[in-house]
């Protein structure tokens, strides 16, 4: 019964805090905007999910973290394609796309973090120069799984997936996924990098996936945190 009671305070006294405008630091409280500046914290997945139940949220995120982005009207196409709070990104920080990708807003903010924690700092250790452009082979396209007639529909239907290729560096480097999974260097970065930034994407898919992907990390917003 003890236990009960205290439990019972413990809780009034929460409600009564929180009523009276007390809010727990913001990396301790699930239910803060996303920063997308700051060190991820445990609710991380979660504040991404809520980013596309809020669009004006996740576009001040993106907003206040520097990315340059056109937010899009939503559309809807035949056979289910489409997208629901897409925008149109052009840069992230000092990298910009070598032309601008179509994704969903909170794909977006995935792309922002994994830049700015994981693809920028292991490029800075492992050469010594930042990312200034990133390849892609595009991110909307109305078609199922590997274009099989009886296959679900891609996660690139709904503008929530882009096929990154590689990075190109400031001091003239290039940097493919097809050409440097194997070799010396650049083995070592590209498994860096698609090792630490899985947290940030639902799935993230590469060479060592199926021949499918040799060429490209596949980065989707949806799914259940798959990396392989």
């Amino acid at each position: 019964m003890r236990p009960l009671l205290l439990f019972l305070l413990l809780l009034a006294l929460v409600a009564a805090a929180w009523l009276g405008g007390w809010r727990p630091p913001d990396h301790y409280n699930p239910w803060a905007p996303l920063d997308l500046r700051a060190e991820p914290d445990m609710f991380l997945r979660f504040k991404l999910a809520r980013l596309g139940d809020n669009p004006a949220m996740c576009h001040a995120a993106l907003r206040d973290a520097g990315a340059v982005f056109t937010p899009l009207a939503d559309r809807q196409e035949a056979g289910g394609c489409g997208w629901t709070d897409a925008v149109r990104l052009s840069s992230i920080g000092e990298a910009r796309l070598a032309s601008p990708a179509m994704v969903t807003c909170p794909l977006a903010a995935s792309l922002v973090l994994f830049q700015r924690r994981v693809v920028q700092p292991e490029a800075e250790a492992a050469f010594g120069s930042p990312v200034r452009t990133i390849d892609h082979v595009g991110s909307y396209a109305c078609r199922n799984v590997y274009h099989r007639d009886q296959a679900p529909l891609s996660r690139h239907a709904k503008a929530d997936a882009i096929d990154v290729t590689g990075w190109r560096l400031a001091n003239g480097r290039r940097l493919s996924v097809e050409k440097d999974w194997t070799s010396r260097d650049g083995s070592v970065f590209l498994r860096g990098v698609q090792r630490d930034g899985c947290r940030y994407f639902g799935a993230f898919l590469g060479p060592d996936y199926n021949a499918a992907h040799r060429t490209h990390f596949h980065l989707q917003g949806g799914g259940f945190g798959a990396c392989r």
